[in-house]
């Protein structure tokens, strides 16, 4: 989604100006970030994850999307988002600007992708064709606690969070506390192949701006609703440090 959002718009685009809104995003000096992109080029662009890597020169921009982060393209300058934070103005005339309202996200700089993604302990990549039911088995087994919490943590598989958590266990009937030790095979299996499918849907939803389903959780995430799929009560619960919501029936 947001790799191909930059192909899109920002790939071959040289850079005419760094503009930092607020200083508070990034993960390196203003200045450095600003003089080593400042005239170079985007040559090619990486996701993993909420991660996402364009090569400018020498060096990588790296950009990390967090909750609320997201990317804006506009030629009109009085479309500049209102919490844009950091934003490349093109040669062109274009703008690409990264907003996030809650400043959860980062923009920074690396020398290397892969380096980044080894450093910092990056698991799978839910979205890469990689990604297969072999491999999350291989890694699950290494885990110990809930479910959720570890479907979260990003060691395991990178970029999940927690709506996509919360949706994925919804849909496969698993609660958020079970633990790993008392998952099935076929328990497994139900995991990855929604998280798949959660993930390819929210993709898809966001690029074409669609709307949820309304047998998604994500329409009903309120305490005592009534679950789409068995008229069950929707529960709400802090797991791992996060609001939580799951049907009370069918998710055991």
């Amino acid at each position: 989604m947001y790799a191909r959002y930059f192909r899109r718009h920002a790939l071959q685009q040289r850079i005419s100006r760094v503009r930092v809104i607020d200083e508070r995003i990034l993960g390196t000096r203003k200045g450095t970030l600003i003089r080593r992109l400042t005239g170079q080029q985007f040559t090619e662009v990486r996701r993993h994850g909420k991660h996402l890597f364009a090569a400018a020169g020498t060096t990588w921009l790296h950009l990390h999307f967090g909750m609320t982060g997201d990317l804006a393209f506009y030629t009109d300058s009085a479309e500049e988002p209102r919490f844009a934070r950091v934003v490349f103005d093109f040669e062109s005339g274009g703008h690409l600007a990264f907003e996030d309202m809650r400043l959860f996200g980062i923009v920074d700089l690396t020398h290397d992708p892969e380096d980044y993604i080894r450093d910092h302990r990056l698991g799978l990549d839910p979205i890469d064709p990689n990604f297969n039911l072999r491999e999350f088995r291989r890694h699950l087994r290494k885990r110990r606690g809930a479910i959720k919490p570890l479907l979260m943590s990003q060691t395991l598989v990178a970029g999940v969070g927690n709506l996509y958590a919360d949706e994925t266990l919804f849909r496969a009937g698993i609660h958020p506390l079970r633990p790993i030790e008392r998952l099935t095979p076929n328990d497994v299996k139900k995991i990855y192949a929604n998280l798949r499918r959660v993930l390819d849907e929210m993709v898809a939803l966001k690029a074409r701006q669609g709307e949820y389903s309304p047998r998604s959780l994500v329409m009903h995430r309120e305490e005592n609703d009534h679950c789409p799929r068995c008229r069950g009560e929707i529960r709400r619960a802090v797991v791992g440090g996060r609001t939580t919501y799951y049907c009370g029936r069918h998710q055991v």
